[in-house]
């Protein structure tokens, strides 16, 4: 994964570079000066003036003219919306809409009516991740879809790494991750490697998850750890308001 210290100093290279020499820098040529950024990360800002320069769930801000450089979000008073949160959830949004669906694991509404999808990275240790599964009926009968990924807090080459590949490893996945989340051993398959694991691994990594659970709306919406289902189905209701972002409701 790039430093985040690497991307923001090159930037600021950028930005120096045009220092003695003013106008409007294209995106192109913004690009062009870091190996790891396509014109397709630069985006006009919502504020005029500015480029959006968003890799992952790091936004930056730069002037046209590169001479300056912007951390921190953008609030947009009059509806108190967040606009540079809003480039995150889109940015995570489409990172996990990637992700190949067959490596998921879902637990679905028993009557196949999901009014909301949720996307939650996992640790088959973590003590709120059973608290949740242990919910997770409850989730659905709310009519909350729940599609697991795997992210074993411990990192590769550990014992949470290798639980969670003996639950993707396993004929029926469902049934494995909830035995694994009664803290019942799940037998390794020989063979196999769960490739899943690694990859779903990566990408938590990409969207700078911090711990589990990580739970995300399908919009991109970073909804925080463990919630109660009650809590977690008002919060998703609010999403679907117009101009909703806010991970939570107004008190």
């Amino acid at each position: 994964m790039r430093s985040v210290a690497v991307f923001l100093f090159l930037l600021a290279v950028i930005a120096s570079a045009r220092a003695d020499n003013p106008g409007v820098v294209s995106k192109e040529e913004i690009a062009a000066r870091y190996s790891g950024l396509s014109p397709a990360d630069i985006h006009e800002a919502p504020v005029e003036g500015f480029y959006e320069i968003a890799v992952g769930t790091r936004v930056t801000y730069i002037t046209h003219d590169g001479r300056y450089l912007f951390q921190g979000d953008i609030i947009q008073l009059a509806d108190e919306q967040n606009l540079t949160e809003t480039r995150r959830a889109q940015n995570r949004a489409a990172a996990i809409a990637a992700v190949a669906p067959e490596t998921e694991i879902v637990f679905a509404p028993n009557n196949g009516v999901a009014k909301h999808r949720i996307y939650i990275f996992t640790d088959m240790d973590c003590g709120y991740c059973r608290q949740f599964h242990r919910d997770i009926a409850a989730v659905n009968a709310l009519g909350i879809e729940v599609y697991y990924l795997s992210y074993p807090r411990t990192g590769p080459n550990t014992d949470s790494w290798a639980k969670a590949e003996g639950v993707w490893c396993a004929a029926d996945r469902k049934a494995a991750l909830t035995r694994a989340k009664l803290g019942a051993d799940v037998p390794a398959v020989p063979g196999c490697t769960a490739k899943a694991v690694g990859e779903h691994y990566e990408l938590g990594r990409k969207i700078a998850i911090t711990g589990t659970p990580a739970i995300y709306s399908e919009s991109g919406v970073e909804l925080g750890g463990y919630l109660p289902p009650n809590e977690l189905a008002l919060r998703l209701e609010f999403l679907d308001e117009p101009q909703a972002l806010a991970p939570t409701p107004p008190k």
